[in-house]
């Protein structure tokens, strides 16, 4: 899965994507801040048998460009313009984390280029931990560089913190996210920092989005706790809403083959929707 071997230049930045699988159901994997497609990578060779299964790494991320300042808007511009590059007609779209957001806000704009969005622990209010805590300014300084690659790999921790998945599930995302520079390994994406995208736009999105919406959460998140959960439940106007029980906020690393088979079922059927209401 690691290979993105397509690119599309938005607003200046390339924007890497790539394209798998065989099935005629077109589903676009969106991941969240700090991170890249690669959080995926339990997740979608379930998938690629009925799905043609388009991954990405939004700007700032990834192997894609770097970009001066980041928005919610750019982003949801970028998840279009890959769709748009790929060939997709109405797809569905799973998300995580900051990506729901901008899923969201992109299928609230465009309603008719989506079939549904299946968000995994997106949270649409800021959880506890960044209540009335300001996000500091973005600065922009050299890369930490790390002198062996092992080094550098045993550093990688998943934030917010929660029980580390077993090496056969972390160790692809950890190898991902370090390249090589003179000297030795720095983690790819933008260390300025990002916004986290918790503001009135995204609840507004929420709160008017036309197309089918699977909410699925986990029950120990430090994210989504059970009060969000509940009143995403209340805000979002045509939502399924899953609670796992005893997972936290890394779903597509902890619990890959629930998420697979929910983006498969909840995705499925809303794909199926979608197809009978547009049947004359």
């Amino acid at each position: 899965m690691a290979d993105l071997g397509e690119s599309v230049v938005v607003d200046g930045a390339e924007v890497r994507y790539g394209v798998r699988g065989s099935g005629d159901r077109d589903l676009l994997l969106v991941h969240g801040s700090g991170a890249h497609h690669m959080w995926w990578h339990a997740v979608a060779p379930e998938l690629e048998k009925t799905w043609r299964v388009i991954s990405v790494d939004l700007s700032g991320h990834g192997d894609s460009g770097h970009r001066d300042d980041y928005d919610a808007g750019t982003w949801a511009e970028e998840l279009m313009a890959v769709l748009r590059a790929a060939g997709a007609h109405r797809p569905l779209v799973a998300a995580h984390s900051l990506g729901g957001r901008v899923a969201l806000l992109a299928a609230s704009r465009y309603p008719d280029e989506f079939g549904g969005l299946v968000l995994f622990d997106a949270g649409i209010w800021a959880p506890d931990h960044l209540l009335d805590r300001p996000l500091p300014p973005r600065t922009v300084r050299p890369p930490r560089v790390h002198p062996s690659f092992e080094e550098a790999k045993a550093r990688f921790r998943l934030m917010p913190p929660q029980p580390q998945p077993p090496a056969e599930l972390l160790d692809p995302v950890a190898e991902y996210s370090l390249r090589p520079v003179e000297g030795g390994w720095v983690w790819k994406h933008d260390g300025g920092g990002f916004p986290t995208l918790y503001e009135e736009l995204i609840e507004q999105a929420a709160a008017t989005v036309a197309v089918p919406v699977a909410y699925v959460s986990g029950g120990a998140s430090s994210v989504v706790d059970d009060s969000r959960a509940e009143r995403a439940a209340a805000t979002i106007p045509h939502v399924t809403a899953v609670r796992l029980p005893g997972a936290h906020h890394h779903l597509t690393l902890e619990v890959p083959e629930s998420c697979a088979r929910l983006i498969d079922d909840l995705g499925g059927r809303q794909l199926s929707q979608a197809h009978l209401t547009e049947a004359p």
